[in-house]
């Protein structure tokens, strides 16, 4: 208490009375309260207020002495606006003698303070350092001379209350935060150990995506995982009420380009941060792990699937219990199938994911593998047919996204482990007539194509064959431009009906009729004989297949 040199002291004894109720006071209302009474108390004031600084506005705290409870609850006065107004703004005390003909005054506040009978005013402000919080008034219902120890009274009792609303509010805020603080450690230990838990059980299970479930529900949010091209891999969790938007977004190296991204309907706050940031990197962990996992049964498989399509399978029970010990069970009457882009191009390691992920939700039983740009699968299902499979492949193809754009070979059913290399060979090759021909169905068998058989011969026999049975009529299209190998294709194709024929062919049917007799006479051969048919159809399929996968010379090994 500064000490006072004027007219009166205070006592003492108020003094002590008034810290001791000040620290006693549990919350802000009652140290408002505690200070409005010591102002009655020692200034002998007949009226004494608090109006505390909220959004801009003095609004009243705590009072004493008022007569009509219209002031108490209409009392407002805007900051720098009136004489309290402008005690908050300028951090200074006023005083006014006679409050009824003061010229500060505004018009509501002027009727609320007439009504009360209230003549003079000695304000002080509630001050926190240099900031002002607040105001602190004394008021008598008569005009009054105020005296300076007066104003120095208000002052000191102002200056102890801003103190213990200083502390009531750091030990308010320091109470909360600590509060807080504990349950966001309670929280953050709780979703470490989970996320421990997960990392050390992951032995036990494979889904790196538990993780993001995790998260998902510890922060009521949704996670998402989206491929490069905004494809939706995996999705957690719900958005929750309000307006949603992404309040976290990352972008995984591995697999490259995929993005992460959490979205809620607010800000994550330090400790949602962190657990989005924890959980992000066990997920990259488990990736990691789940990706050399993969890559492991990748090439351990693939040189079991090359022994497979390859035909170097020694002991084929041997060979199937290797496959089972990997989880991989040949399906009983299954199928090969070659599926790629239509234009023949390589698909990416992405588009292979999608369009193996596409054929295992389509078919009761399907073991996928990746050679060289393209899914080669083995696909079984007792009650279908080759003629079945292309059909189902097709609607695929048209139907599913993953599947747009691409194109399909079937091979013939495998009954043994022996079967599935041709059944590859066969699928292969009718997969690359169909991206040789734009104008044919994207999925084709081998059965339809007539190539059974002769897909799983050797290059250089394929190549013997044609030129012992087709060589002249090839070399007169290559030397002279005729078109007499399409002209003998379709003719047969045609059961050797000269109209339809020469439709096909779009030239006169004399014309068909002296191409197929110029080239029964260089083959020597009768198209009435069905053994010369059966022959030419044989050659035909071969050059339609070495036409597909390669050059006529030098054609690389399908395999």
């Amino acid at each position: 208490m500064t000490e006072l040199a004027t007219e009166r002291t205070v006592d003492p004894h108020l003094k002590v009375r008034y810290l001791q109720r000040l620290l006693a006071a549990n919350d802000v209302t009652q140290a408002l309260q505690v200070a409005v009474d010591q102002i009655v108390d020692v200034l002998g004031s007949d009226v004494s207020w608090t109006g505390l600084i909220d959004d801009g506005y003095l609004v009243m705290g705590a009072h004493r002495g008022l007569v009509s409870t219209e002031m108490a609850s209409a009392w407002r006065l805007k900051v720098g606006e009136g004489i309290g107004g402008r005690v908050a703004a300028e951090g200074r005390p006023h005083v006014s003698r006679d409050y009824l003909h003061d010229r500060r005054r505004v018009p509501l506040m002027k009727r609320l303070i007439d009504n009360e009978g209230i003549l003079a005013t000695l304000t002080v402000p509630l001050l926190i350092a240099d900031t002002t919080i607040g105001v602190l008034y004394a008021a008598q219902r008569n005009v009054y001379d105020w005296k300076e120890w007066e104003e120095h009274a208000a002052t000191d009792i102002a200056h102890d209350l801003a103190v213990r609303l200083r502390q009531l509010d750091v030990e308010g805020r320091t109470a909360a935060h600590a509060a807080r603080a504990e349950d966001e450690r309670d929280r953050m230990r709780r979703f470490a150990a989970d996320c421990v838990r997960l990392a050390t059980s992951f032995s036990q299970q494979s889904d790196a995506g538990a993780a993001l479930d995790l998260l998902a529900l510890e922060l009521g949010a949704r996670v998402e995982l989206r491929l490069p091209d905004g494809t939706l891999v995996r999705a957690a969790g719900e958005y929750g009420e309000g307006n949603p938007f992404t309040a976290w977004r990352a972008t995984l190296t591995e697999p490259e380009g995929v993005v992460l991204s959490v979205i809620a309907t607010r800000r994550p706050d330090e400790a949602s941060q962190t657990m989005i940031e924890l959980a992000t990197a066990l997920f990259r962990l488990q990736l990691a792990r789940s990706t050399e996992r993969e890559r492991t049964l990748q090439r351990v498989g693939g040189e079991l699937f090359d022994q497979l399509f390859s035909g170097r399978v020694a002991d084929a029970a041997e060979f199937r219990q290797r496959l089972a010990l990997m989880g991989v069970v040949l399906p009983p009457e299954a199928y090969v199938v070659v599926v790629g882009d239509r234009t023949g191009a390589p698909l990416a390691d992405v588009r292979l994911a999608q369009v193996s992920g596409a054929l295992q939700q389509a078919f009761e039983a399907c073991v996928p593998s990746h050679r060289h740009g393209r899914v080669v699968a083995v696909v079984g299902h007792r009650s279908r047919s080759a003629t079945d499979l292309r059909r189902t492949l097709t609607d695929l193809v048209t139907r599913v996204p993953a599947l747009r754009g691409a194109a399909a070979g079937v091979g013939r059913q495998c009954a043994e482990v022996a079967d599935f290399s041709m059944s590859f060979d066969e699928a292969r090759a009718a997969f690359e007539i169909v991206t040789s021909n734009p104008a044919a169905d994207p999925v084709t068998s081998a059965f339809e194509l007539g190539i059974l058989g002769v897909a799983s011969l050797p290059p250089s026999h394929l190549r013997t064959t044609v030129r012992d049975l087709l060589g002249p009529i090839i070399s007169s299209d290559e030397t002279r431009g005729t078109d007499y190998v399409l002209t003998l294709r379709a003719y047969l194709q045609n059961d050797r009906h000269l109209g339809p024929t020469s439709a096909e062919l779009h030239v006169h049917y004399n014309t068909v009729r002296n191409r197929i007799a110029r080239i029964e006479d260089l083959l020597g051969v009768d198209t009435r004989n069905v053994d010369d048919r059966f022959r030419l159809h044989t050659a035909l399929r071969m050059h339609e297949l070495l036409s597909a996968t390669g050059p006529a010379q030098g054609h690389p090994d399908p395999r």
